[in-house]
């Protein structure tokens, strides 16, 4: 079967690169706002704070967030970090337990071994000694079973039992932000004005558009298996990265080479923070990094819309388009209905002046299932389409499938 001109096919293809291009815009507004509002650092903090909980001895979350390790980690006395290794962790906790202990012979020793690291070992569990009976003490006293006295092999064994615990405080994260994707995903959808339903009628229609963005589709995909193993893990350097990829083919014969897109350097503002003591002037350098933040958040939205319309995809709020073609105060002119000038086809012309002129036989009803479907569908995330999108220019690609024969 020869994939490469099913009209099914080219329809999905399309539909899920327009998928992918608005979701890396519903990215950046979720990385923006949970930027402004600290979601990740607080979220970690909460996270800790239940791990290290224990409710017969002291709070153990507020004295590891207290610890001079993790309070350099903050920028400012009001920013939590949002990352903390398994190292970082190791180090600080064992330090807190150690300070539980309140005999002050429990840190000599005379034997010929690394004094600093028996030393530690012996405050640790003399500090785990010291600690009322609770199950959070239980579970400390088999790490030092289970290390037979070893630190090394304790500070593997903390390490462990943080990632582990880490993993599913990811998966906590992600559902909580399942809730506001799909919000941030209704945002785009009506900002943008993207109908689903009417796309998919659009592209059945017009071949030149749905063709257009095939197209685009194939450079898309050579670009992201060229670049998969440079691939950035940061959210916001990946979606830059991803929105380059995306970048509009200048001719059907030469390829435009995708430009670099500027990238906030969280780690950097963070560094030149530290090193001006005055409080003052930290909180107006937070100022201009959340300004500058932001900034680069509208250039990145501006880019990603600009990629659409420059395939004249069908989104977008006029006079001429639904809904605001319904409105009677707004002037809708028949004769310069959207794509009229591009398509070759007459069928679109007849679809869009019917859908456009009136908001009855169920284009109303149709038009807000249309955005329904394209809040949840950006709401995956644009991994997700991404991902789909080569799997299926790859099955198009792959031509005719020969048969095989029988014995």
């Amino acid at each position: 079967m020869n994939f490469a001109d099913n009209n099914i096919l080219l329809i999905l293809i399309s539909l899920v690169f327009i998928y992918a291009t608005l979701s890396i815009l519903v990215s950046i507004l979720m990385e923006w706002f949970n930027y402004l509002t600290k979601e990740r650092g607080k979220h970690l903090k909460e996270s800790i704070h239940n791990l290290l909980h224990d409710g017969k001895n002291e709070s153990l979350g507020t004295q590891f967030y207290d610890h001079v390790t993790i309070a350099g980690l903050s920028s400012l006395k009001n920013r939590l970090p949002d990352y903390i290794s398994s190292d970082m962790f190791s180090e600080a906790f064992v330090d807190i337990i150690a300070q539980q202990n309140t005999d002050p012979t429990a840190t000599t020793t005379d034997s010929p071994v690394d004094q600093k690291i028996l030393k530690m070992m012996t405050r640790f569990e003399s500090g785990v000694n010291a600690m009322q009976p609770s199950p959070f003490k239980n579970l400390l006293v088999s790490f030092i079973d289970k290390s037979g006295k070893d630190y090394t092999v304790l500070k593997s064994h903390l390490e462990n039992w943080y990632n582990d615990y880490m993993d599913r405080v990811s998966g906590w994260y992600k559902l909580n932000q399942r809730t506001k994707l799909i919000f941030i995903g209704f945002v785009v959808a009506i900002g943008l004005n993207v109908d689903s339903l009417h796309l998919i009628k659009v592209l059945s229609l017009d071949d030149n558009v749905k063709n257009r963005i095939v197209e685009q589709a194939d450079v898309t995909v050579d670009r992201i298996q060229d670049s998969t193993k440079n691939l950035s893990t940061d959210g916001s350097k990946q979606n830059d990265e991803l929105l380059a990829m995306i970048q509009p083919i200048e001719s059907t014969n030469k390829a435009a080479v995708a430009p670099k897109a500027t990238t906030l350097q969280y780690n950097q503002v963070e560094k030149l923070m530290l090193l001006n003591d005055s409080l003052e002037t930290k909180q107006t350098k937070l100022k201009d990094t959340v300004l500058q933040h932001s900034v680069n958040a509208v250039n990145q939205l501006n880019e990603g819309v600009s990629v659409l319309q420059q395939l004249n995809v069908p989104i977008g709020w006029s006079c001429n388009s639904a809904p605001l073609s319904w409105i009677k105060c707004c002037n809708y002119n028949p004769t310069n209905v959207q794509l009229q000038q591009a398509s070759q086809t007459p069928g679109i012309i007849t679809y869009l002046d019917h859908r456009n002129s009136t908001s009855g036989d169920g284009n109303f009803w149709k038009y807000l299932i249309g955005i329904v479907i394209s809040a949840v569908s950006l709401s995956f995330g644009a991994p997700f389409w991404f991902d789909l999108l080569v799997k299926l220019v790859n099955v198009r690609r792959s031509g005719n499938v020969p048969e095989v024969k029988k014995k």
